[in-house]
């Protein structure tokens, strides 16, 4: 059986650098004359792109696989580990015939070539290295055709791995140290996307401002002015950001520029500064608020999105009031919050832990349910705001009305119809439903 008459398909875990790692899996097979199946069922090569940045994530892939498995092997098919996992554990996975074939981050966009070889002859099934010689680009003009769930708008990544070595995650190990792809090559690929009838973009990376520290390249700031100066972009956003490398050029060049997204994620992770030195952060409580002043002070209107970890080892109640007493002041309009869950190879593995998980669990439910009454009262503050929306699909609720989002982030539904799916329409917030604001386009 050729490449041609036999079909993929691929189930992604995790982060957006996942999604778009995806992609490249995707036009890797096809040019390599593989289809993509319309699902698992149908399909002879079932991939699984992991993540492992926490244990819980780990399990739910490896349940996914252990049910897929039997069908699979039925059809004589193929189940393939690619992601986090893949770096992680992907040999003892190979080792116990879990999967068929492992392919690590550095390899993913060669998937299609690998596959073709390990069809043919079968000799490797193992494909983790991390050297800087076998790192495959993410960028390919050729991409710029392909599309993402939103037509118009492209994920575009402009770092691979991480040098910043939290003592938590799990991520420089897995996606390996800084590279930083050449800014020309982004300007070209920017404008290529632009050319195709891209008009928002997102840039994507572990930490998008070390982005140029390793090569000498031009910092952040000047990559982000260069991406939001090409002409029909009506957004451009970026994610994610880390509080030390942070600095006040960013922000100057969000200020003059009206087309970046006044939405900003700042990871946060903890009030406490002896937490965040344990944790390796590099910076300090006092730090991260001399950002959010200067935000306030030069953007006037934004939100502030974060990552906070409750329940890290040896964090006490005082520690945690500190936390607590910081999204009090800082007010984030969001917050992707967890309770910290031990991550074998990582340097806090080993720290001894005082709590319980009841007692993690008790800490995460006190600020959840402080960050959403933040969160709803912040909703609450937009209303008879004039915005500007992109919108992005019709209302679940209603064929008469459609849904789009706000430069600050915020999801708001308007009157409209299916015409209006990708346009800029400047509206005013009415109200708030739950948790969706609600308005109407001005004329």
């Amino acid at each position: 059986m050729n490449n041609m008459s036999k079909s993929f398909f691929i189930e992604t875990f995790g982060c957006q650098m996942n999604k778009s790692d995806s992609e490249l899996m995707r036009f890797s097979l096809e040019n390599s004359g593989f289809t993509l199946a319309s699902d698992e069922g149908s399909a002879d090569i079932l991939v699984f792109n992991t993540c492992s940045v926490r244990e819980h994530a780990e399990n739910r892939a490896l349940s996914r696989i252990r049910s897929a498995k039997s069908s699979i092997k039925k059809r004589k098919g193929l189940i393939i580990l690619t992601g986090c996992m893949a770096q992680r554990i992907g040999k003892q996975l190979a080792s116990d015939k879990t999967v068929d074939l492992v392919i690590g981050p550095f390899q993913s966009p060669r998937i299609g070539e690998i596959v073709a070889q390990f069809l043919d002859d079968r000799d490797r099934n193992i494909y983790l290295s991390q050297e800087r010689g076998d790192f495959e680009n993410r960028i390919d003009p050729k991409l710029a055709h392909s599309r993402d769930i939103l037509p118009w708008h492209k994920w575009v990544t402009i770092t691979h791995g991480c040098n910043n070595l939290c003592s938590y995650c799990i991520v420089p190990r897995v996606r390996g140290p800084l590279i930083s792809f050449s800014s020309e090559l982004i300007g070209e690929y920017v404008r290529l996307l632009s050319d195709s009838g891209i008009t928002e973009m997102t840039l994507l990376g572990q930490n998008v401002n070390q982005y140029g520290m390793d090569s000498g390249d031009i910092p952040f700031h000047k990559l982000l002015m260069k991406v939001s100066e090409v002409d029909s972009l009506m957004r451009v956003n970026f994610l994610t950001s880390h509080p030390k490398d942070f600095d006040d050029d960013i922000i100057d060049v969000i200020k003059d520029h009206d087309n970046i997204s006044r939405s900003i994620h700042l990871p946060l992770q903890s009030g406490s500064n002896r937490i965040l030195s344990l944790m390796n952060r590099k910076y300090t409580i006092e730090h991260y608020m001399r950002i959010i002043e200067k935000i306030d002070r030069l953007l006037g209107d934004y939100a502030i999105s974060t990552d906070i970890i409750v329940g890290f080892p040896g964090e006490t109640e005082e520690e945690f009031h500190q936390t607590l007493r910081a999204v009090e002041k800082i007010r984030f309009d969001d917050a992707f919050m967890y309770a910290y869950s031990p991550r074998e190879g990582t340097s806090a593995y080993n720290l001894g832990e005082l709590l319980t998980r009841e007692e993690k669990t008790d800490r995460l439910k006190t600020l959840i349910a402080l960050q959403r009454d933040i969160s709803r009262e912040k909703l609450r503050s937009r209303i008879n705001h004039t915005e500007e929306i992109i919108v992005e699909r019709i209302s679940k609720k209603s064929a008469d009305r459609v849904m789009g989002k706000t430069f600050l982030n915020h999801p708001v539904v308007i009157p409209g119809k299916g015409d209006d799916i990708g346009e800029k329409i400047k509206i005013k917030i009415l109200g708030l439903r739950g948790t969706t604001l609600y308005g109407n386009r001005i004329a």
